[in-house]
């Protein structure tokens, strides 16, 4: 990152693995502003990318979820897609490789970009808190709390960002957390926005206080960085953050110059 917070291309790949990821950074970016001189086209797609055995990141952002991110698990009882990316032909066929789509969890309005078009092109079951469902018009599934989907996946109220935001909590291993929490990678710790807290600084911080206890290996953010903190360490992160965000508050926590990045 430069010194506004935009991530630039420092040099070129020297690598396969390189240039795989770069190629990755490409197809991800909502605004198209990654290219390759003389190569428009990856020589195939680069997603979904397996992040860990059985989730995968979709990529294909979409400037209508402010370039969120949206993942894949692979389950023997049905795929779930959680939130959407953009519908494109180049995805299509790689989650068709994968079995396709039976559930779309869709966390809160901001993350709903393309759900429709790719619940029609798998006739999947759309899920959504009843405070956000104005957004997804077509949802089948509309929830008004905590909400068991499948066994193992479970959909958490976590008002915050916005009233109605779930997280999803799969094979009490996965945590997606939306916009509620993410890794913040320059300080080394788990974080939220304060910035993008639409609803509610004091929710976000009893929701945090909700979801601490969880048995969680991975956190997969809808902004920000995802990462692998194993379950002692989320555990004793996730022990004070809550009581810190309500001590600081919001306003002096979004002073604060080296917290949490917001969209990008």
């Amino acid at each position: 990152m430069d010194e506004r917070g935009q991530s630039v291309v420092i040099r070129q790949p020297n690598s396969p693995d390189e240039e795989a990821a770069l190629w990755r950074a490409a197809a991800a970016c909502p605004t198209k502003s990654i290219g390759r001189l003389g190569t428009p086209r990856p020589p195939a797609s680069p997603f979904p990318h397996e992040m860990t055995p059985g989730v995968f990141a979709l990529g294909y952002n979409s400037p209508k979820s402010f370039g969120g991110h949206s993942w894949l698990v692979a389950r023997p009882g049905g795929n779930l897609m959680i939130d959407s990316p953009a519908y494109t032909r180049s995805l299509i066929g790689g989650v068709d490789d994968l079995g396709g789509v039976a559930h779309i969890l869709l966390s809160h309005r901001d993350d709903v970009a393309d759900a429709g078009r790719w619940a029609e092109q798998y006739g999947a079951r759309v899920w959504i808190h009843e405070d956000e469902a104005d957004a997804a018009a077509y949802a089948t599934d509309i929830v008004t709390g905590d909400h068991t989907i499948a066994p193992g996946v479970n959909a958490i109220l976590t008002p915050g960002h916005t009233e109605g935001h779930l997280l999803f909590h799969v094979d009490d291993r996965w945590l997606f957390t939306g916009d509620t929490l993410l890794w913040n990678h320059r300080r080394g710790e788990l974080d939220v926005t304060p910035r993008q807290t639409w609803f509610s600084w004091r929710a976000l911080a009893d929701s945090m206080d909700r979801i601490a206890h969880l048995h969680v290996e991975w956190v997969f953010a809808g902004h920000g960085s995802w990462h692998r903190l194993g379950t002692d360490l989320y555990t004793e992160q996730m022990a004070t953050l809550g009581a810190r965000m309500r001590d600081i508050g919001q306003a002096a926590w979004s002073e604060r110059p080296d917290t949490a990045f917001g969209w990008h």
